[in-house]
């Protein structure tokens, strides 16, 4: 259960006060910060309002002039979900405002929008019998396989941390690095069930790795694996082509270097983004070099690392409700 906080990008700082009020009653709000760039943001924004349970409109001139916000307006109405009218204007009257909100709750002071909401939100957490529904965390609710394959997924990025080191100083080293990257495979772990529960389809979950020597990286994936994602193997350019031609994935991983050339990420990548400008590549290579880092910007990559722990977070980040800085003007 959320809030959703419909506002035109003119009234970000209404947007924030009302925020930095739900945060101090505890209330879970919906933020624009989590649009990823690149992807449809019809698709991101259809996906929040699905997860809202309740919508906060910022009613002002900018507002009510914006397409974004009667679209999400009409889809709080049109779904039969509450919406709360927040008069951030001193001079709009209730008149002004669409008429499908015409009639709704309506208050000039955000204490008393925020108070309002923590109210629907808790009713909404009931059960029938009146008892508060309490969110067991995912881990408690995992089999003794699943939980198996989660500490499985611990160790294996625990291994590949350190494996292309010289050496470990010693126990605590491979003891910090586990964990560390402990806290990383449940928060990826959190990460996928949320997206296997807000899909219905399963490609989010599956992840093209292009690379000729498959088995070097067969710790990261079994890392990936304890999370809920799955892969699909294709050792050349043509063969992952091939591959993407009749399957959609979540992401892609490729190395850089292969049998076909000492680039062959990049040829992949320039194939790719020529059909497909929003599934996230990111390039698996054997430098963490700043310049390397850029161009592979550049061309079109969200990332490229030869660090494991690394390319697991930005792999996991990339999952469609995972959040990101990007701004969208919404006005």
């Amino acid at each position: 259960m959320a809030v959703f906080i419909s506002h035109s990008f003119q009234n970000q700082a209404d947007f924030e006060n009302i925020a930095d009020a739900l945060k101090q009653r505890g209330v879970p709000y919906w933020n624009p910060a989590e649009i990823k760039p690149g992807a449809s943001l019809r698709d991101q924004l259809r996906a929040a309002v699905e997860r809202c349970h309740l919508c906060i409109f910022v009613a002002t001139r900018d507002s009510l002039k914006s397409s974004w916000c009667g679209a999400e307006l009409g889809a709080f109405w049109g779904a039969g979900k509450k919406v709360i009218v927040y008069m951030a204007e001193g001079s709009l009257t209730e008149e002004e405002l669409p008429p499908i909100v015409q009639g709704d709750a309506w208050e000039r002071r955000i204490s008393r929008i925020a108070d309002h909401a923590h109210e629907v939100i808790v009713q909404a957490m009931k059960h029938a019998d009146g008892k508060p529904v309490h969110r067991a965390s995912p881990v408690a609710q995992l089999s003794v396989g699943q939980f198996e394959k989660l500490l499985a997924g611990v160790v294996s990025l625990g291994a590949a941390s350190v494996k292309d080191k010289e050496s470990p100083q010693n126990y605590q080293d491979v003891e910090t690095a586990l964990k560390g990257v402990a806290g990383m495979v449940l928060a990826g772990f959190r990460a996928t069930e949320a997206v296997a529960a807000d899909f219905t389809d399963n490609w989010h979950n599956k992840i093209l790795w292009v690379d000729d020597k498959p088995n070097n990286n067969l710790f990261e994936r079994q890392a990936m694996e304890s999370m809920g994602l799955q892969f699909a193997l294709a050792l050349s350019t043509d063969e992952a082509l091939s591959i993407l031609s009749s399957q959609r994935f979540g992401a892609i991983i490729s190395g850089m270097e292969r049998k076909e050339g000492p680039r062959e990420g990049y040829v992949l990548l320039e194939a790719v983004r020529s059909k497909d400008t929003n599934t996230p590549f990111f390039i698996y290579a054997n430098s963490h070099a700043a310049q390397h880092q850029n161009e592979a910007r550049l061309r079109g990559a969200q990332g490229l690392t030869s660090i494991a722990e690394e390319l697991v977070e930005m792999v996991v980040r990339s999952l469609p409700i995972e959040s990101s800085t990007a701004q969208v003007d919404r006005g």
